[in-house]
């Protein structure tokens, strides 16, 4: 075939031609960017992960300042039921405030240094606590102190009974304890 014959064939079909170009052409292209599709899975799989987690994000938001005003409110709570390291004598008046609910005798109470763990907003201020009283009254301090105000943490507890006292249920308790409060 010569020039002069496929110039004669391209005149006498030039849509099969046009389209036999084109797919030449499309084939040609499929080939060279075999290699990216892989690659452009993959950054499709990214940008896909990335959209629907904004797309979560965003449905999320809707009650957004009702959850916020929400959590400033349960803040607020409990950073009312921390205590102050500084206020000792605060501190000491809930302890006095129990010891007048649950009937039993304060014997020592002692407010210790709190330990510097780091940079944390929140510290244990530890205490040794001794008190005297019925066991009833022993154990009903014991559930106003866990089950009060303030966030306790006990760590040690000895119980003793009164050698000689007329009250077979009088019984001493000994505590070290932690309030969770701010330096």
């Amino acid at each position: 075939m010569t020039s002069t014959d496929i110039i004669a064939l391209v005149k006498k079909q030039p849509i099969g031609f046009g389209c036999g170009l084109l797919s030449l052409t499309l084939a040609g292209l499929l080939y060279y960017r075999s290699d990216k599709i892989d690659e452009n899975q993959a950054e499709f799989d990214t940008k896909a992960a990335a959209a629907a987690k904004i797309t979560a994000n965003v449905n999320a938001s809707k009650n957004l300042p009702e959850q916020v005003t929400e959590i400033q409110a349960a803040t607020k709570e409990l950073e009312n039921r921390l205590v102050r390291a500084g206020q000792l004598a605060v501190n000491l008046q809930s302890f006095y405030k129990l010891e007048a609910e649950t009937e039993v005798k304060l014997l020592d109470i002692r407010q210790n240094v709190p330990a510097k763990n780091g940079a944390g907003a929140y510290v244990g201020i530890p205490y040794n606590v001794s008190v005297q009283g019925s066991y009833k009254q022993v154990m009903a301090f014991l559930n106003r102190l866990e089950n009060g105000r303030h966030f306790c943490r006990i760590s040690n507890v000895v119980f003793g009974k009164i050698v000689g006292a007329t009250d077979s249920t009088a019984m001493t308790l000994t505590l070290n304890l932690e309030l969770l409060g701010q330096p």
